[in-house]
């Protein structure tokens, strides 16, 4: 009499499930993410100079189109408006100008007195740190 049976060895499976589930969130999360990033930049036609830097990382992007508008977020903004979502972001990082940096995008066709304003208001609230983006000259 036989008391044991031979037993195969046994195979460990892997489930792919969850890994692939994974990797399709990462992408879609990476997709979003880029978008956001290029949101912030409108289509103009930057001043050039030569032997600018890169653009370093900024809290807020401000865009002034060649009518003079002020477009934020790709969204159209007042002054009072810009004023007050500069004022929430000053309030964010604990009411400190020196730690909020901002980026001026203006459209070279454009008059300079919308940047004039931006500018002196943004000064008015106590922030010095303000970045004039340009385009690099070939």
């Amino acid at each position: 009499m036989r008391l044991s049976k031979r037993r195969r060895p046994t195979r460990a499976a892997m489930d792919m499930t969850p890994m692939i589930d994974i990797v399709f969130l990462l992408l879609i999360f990476f997709m979003t993410v880029s978008q956001v990033s290029e949101i912030n930049k409108e289509r103009l036609e930057l001043p050039q100079l030569k032997g600018s830097e890169d653009q370093q990382p900024t809290t807020v992007t401000v865009n002034v189109t060649e009518m003079g508008q002020i477009v934020v977020s790709g969204n159209e903004v007042s002054m009072p408006e810009l004023v007050a979502l500069v004022g929430d972001q000053l309030g964010s990082v604990g009411d400190d100008p020196s730690r909020l940096t901002i980026v001026l995008r203006a459209d070279r066709r454009g008059t300079s007195r919308t940047v004039n304003e931006v500018i002196t208001r943004l000064s008015q609230l106590g922030v010095t740190q303000v970045r004039i983006a340009v385009e690099q000259q070939e």
